[in-house]
């Protein structure tokens, strides 16, 4: 089993280094976005310090945040639903769902994690990814990179291939005709769309306000244009009010450099106050919003002594200074979250095996990482931590099982002989 697993980390690393225009990029790229983000570290010490600290009392209180957010975002006429496992949040969205064909939607790592999107496309429900690099991925079949920009290592002439295909006429692989055609395409969808689906950046407990960033405008139009807005989250994003939400979001934009266009904070469905005074829902937004709060391995990664994982927000900034993602590219992450935080949490929404094979033994310790986090999350403490819960379980690296027995059974790493080693002390007196 073990050896099973680290051969096919092998042979995804094999295929992620023969691609040469990805592991171009992923040098380029990163080093570029490393010295950005390092030019700004001194203005962002206090932003850093602040996150922290309420992700630090948010996990603690975690529990008591839950009741207070469901209390309030149900005063502000959401429907919540808290699902203990994947498989309810899953559930819940599928019954939600009934009837339509087409869904639109922007980036939700967590149901993508719970596996949602291919469950409402094997009900034969259309899923239409509106962010761009989404859209891409969506349509090449490509695997993606970062979560924040999971497109950005496809060439352009791959975009424009993709694009002409889908649109029916010649798109040219340059930015402005690709821009164009994308538009276009997703506008049609959108409007198609009765029901959407996002995730949350933020959820502001007190306030009962679901918070989103964006740069494109797909969230905010996909959230007014459709019917019902299901929003899935997991329980890690609340945190304590309006004003924390707010920091974690502007933390989000300033270390990972993305222009935020545009910040939504929504407090439940539309409505109108123009009929005599009295609120009446529903007006021009959409008619009803769902969130729902995913615990699954959460709790259990708290529990763990992991509650670490739970600081994260999905920026992508440590990304950038990651030696294994350099020399691993894309074979070093889960498929639903890249690079060592993906990791982490493949080991608890999917167990140990599954971090083993998304590539649990490549990072090297070095804690770079840490440094550009706005959390200051040590991923590779506790990649570290698994490692050995993976060896006790039988997942250790062969080469490094060997040389433990080595070591054991000769008292040397190389599997030589005592009786070898006592004549070679002979011929040293």
């Amino acid at each position: 089993m073990s050896k099973e697993a680290h051969t096919y980390v092998q042979e995804r690393i094999k295929k992620a280094v023969q691609n040469k225009p990805v592991m171009d990029f992923f040098e380029f790229g990163l080093n570029f976005k490393y010295e950005q983000i390092m030019k700004k570290m001194p203005k962002l010490k206090k932003l850093s310090e602040k996150y922290r600290q309420i992700k630090e009392y948010s996990i603690k209180n975690l529990d008591e945040l839950v009741k207070i957010a469901k209390e309030n975002l149900e005063k502000n006429n959401c429907q919540v639903f808290l699902a203990k496992t994947a498989e309810d949040a899953k559930k819940y969205v599928l019954k939600e769902t009934e009837g339509v064909d087409l869904i639109t939607k922007s980036k939700s790592t967590t149901a993508k994690e719970c596996g949602i999107i291919k469950a409402l496309e094997e009900k034969g429900i259309t899923v239409i990814e509106t962010d761009l690099g989404d859209r891409i991925i969506q349509l090449s079949g490509e695997e993606p990179s970062l979560p924040v920009g999971p497109g950005v290592h496809i060439p352009l002439t791959k975009v424009a291939e993709v694009f002409t295909k889908e649109v029916g006429y010649e798109v040219k692989p340059d930015f402005e005709p690709i821009r164009q055609a994308a538009r276009a395409n997703m506008r049609e969808k959108m409007l198609q769309g009765k029901i959407c689906l996002t995730g949350a950046n933020a959820i502001g407990a007190e306030d009962g306000i679901i918070g989103l960033i964006e740069n494109e405008g797909n969230i905010s139009l996909i959230t007014r244009l459709a019917d019902k807005h299901i929003a899935v989250a997991g329980i890690d994003k609340i945190v304590p009010d309006w004003e924390s939400a707010t920091t974690i979001i502007k933390s989000m934009e300033q270390y990972l450099e993305i222009t935020g266009t545009y910040t939504s904070f929504i407090k439940g469905p539309s409505r109108t106050a123009d009929l005599q005074g009295i609120n009446v829902l529903g007006m021009h937004g959409a008619q009803e919003v769902h969130v729902v709060l995913v615990d699954d391995w959460r709790t259990r990664a708290k529990n763990a002594g992991f509650e670490e994982l739970l600081y994260c927000t999905n920026c992508s900034a440590c990304f950038f200074a990651c030696t294994a993602v350099l020399a691993g590219g894309l074979a070093y992450g889960s498929e639903a979250v890249k690079g060592g935080i993906g990791i982490v949490r493949s080991a608890f929404s999917e167990g140990i095996e599954a971090a083993v094979r998304n590539g649990l033994f490549m990072c090297v310790g070095c804690k770079a990482c840490i440094e550009l986090c706005p959390g200051r999350i040590d991923v590779a403490g506790m990649l570290e931590r698994l490692r050995a819960i993976a060896v006790e379980q039988g997942y250790g690296v062969p080469p490094h099982l060997k040389i433990a027995e080595n070591m054991e059974k000769y008292e040397n790493p190389f599997g030589e002989p005592r009786e070898k080693k006592t004549e070679w002390m002979k011929t040293k007196k």
